[in-house]
């Protein structure tokens, strides 16, 4: 058996010869999805990997990497207009990569803030979340693109999800505005009706709360003047009518919901530890969310899927996610690590680099084992 945070440290020894003048980390291209990316998603991601190992080991080398990569994340490269981080290069769509590009970069501020004793990071980190425009009846945040232009709602579920999760995160230092607190306990307390889940119990992908009159005129109204209320519509008139379970299996959306299940039971633990005495943790909704998560048929659907382990990294998420929830025992974290690097992690390199499109994201993504225990891993997946 090796332990997990010496994993963690031999990927970060093999991340500081990677580190450029500026501080910034190699970029990716958004797993599947194929968005060339900018350096700042997966230089905020080995952020927190080096300060958890600079924690674990005591090491000078690995706080010293954090200040690099933080001093980049406060460059005018990463924010060239002082408005949103720049995560995605030349998009059709956006180049802030929506809420969620906000909400990876807001999470490393706010843990860069818990060891370098500066007020920058977590002064960039509220004005950031509290330029994006909050509508208190859908309890949802527009997108708002660097030049600080307002894009419209995020209509991405997990995207929103996190978002609230990096706030919650924010809202535990003590010199953050109390709202930020307030918009995050309202996202939470519409919560159970803006997270729809597909029969199986997998969390829809796209936000589509239940319907409620003045929330989808709110949604639609924002969708004519994008150009995109058809779609809203058109999805609408599916999800009453196209309820088998059948048809959801061979519809794309739910291999999403499939992939980014444990990403969003990720995102939900992160809202846990901030409240959990919320009565949403208490809901039937989120029972058959978590339940799924534990069933056979997940472990089967997920195999094969691209967002998944290839991108998600559905094992670490799942290990941290269901052992927050009290849903694993420690044999079961480890498995969901032991299925994680046994189908990505190369010894050779210290790289999640197998099975994937996007090994440099991949890589970068462990960060999100630094919210786990020091679990053990079977030393056969390594």
């Amino acid at each position: 058996m090796v332990d997990l945070y010496d994993v963690l440290t031999e990927c970060a020894d093999a991340a500081l010869d990677e580190i450029s003048e500026d501080g910034s980390l190699p970029a990716g291209t958004n797993g599947p999805w194929n968005d060339p990316e900018t350096p700042v998603r997966n230089t905020g991601h080995w952020l927190q990997t080096f300060l958890k190992v600079y924690e674990v080991t005591g090491d000078d080398q690995y706080y010293a990497a954090g200040e690099q990569a933080l001093a980049y994340l406060l460059s005018s490269t990463a924010r060239p207009y002082e408005k949103t981080f720049h995560h995605r290069k030349d998009s059709e769509q956006d180049r802030c990569n929506g809420l969620i590009g906000q909400a990876w970069s807001i999470e490393a501020l706010v843990a860069a803030a818990s060891v370098f004793d500066r007020s920058k990071p977590i002064e960039t980190a509220e004005s950031i979340f509290l330029n994006h425009p909050f509508d208190e009846r859908l309890a949802a945040w527009k997108i708002v693109d660097i030049d600080g232009s307002v894009v419209g709602f995020d209509m991405t579920f997990n995207h929103q999800l996190w978002f609230a999760g990096a706030g919650a995160l924010l809202a535990e230092h003590p010199e953050t505005s109390e709202r930020v607190e307030d918009r995050v306990r309202r996202f939470l307390d519409e919560l159970e009706t803006n997270m729809t889940v597909h029969d199986s119990g997998a969390i829809k992908h796209l936000l589509k709360p239940e319907f409620d009159v003045p929330k989808y005129a709110t949604v639609f109204v924002d969708g004519v003047r994008r150009g995109t209320a058809h779609k809203m519509v058109a999805g609408q008139l599916r999800s009453l009518f196209d309820r088998s379970e059948s048809a959801e299996s061979a519809d794309e959306w739910y291999e999403r919901a499939i992939g980014y299940h444990s990403f969003n039971l990720y995102g939900l633990g992160i809202l846990h530890e901030w409240d959990p005495t919320h009565e949403f943790w208490e809901s039937e909704k989120f029972d058959r969310a978590l339940t799924f998560a534990t069933s056979e048929t997940f472990r089967t659907c997920l195999d094969g899927n691209p967002y998944g382990y290839p991108y998600n990294c559905s094992g670490i998420e799942l290990a941290y996610a269901l052992g927050e929830f009290d849903a694993a025992t420690r044999s079961e974290q480890q498995e969901w690590l032991r299925r994680q690097f046994a189908r990505t992690y190369d010894p050779e390199t210290n790289a999640l680099c197998r099975n994937t499109d996007d090994p440099t994201t991949l890589t970068a993504r462990l960060y999100e084992a630094t919210r786990l225990p020091n679990v053990r891993i079977p030393e056969s997946a390594l």
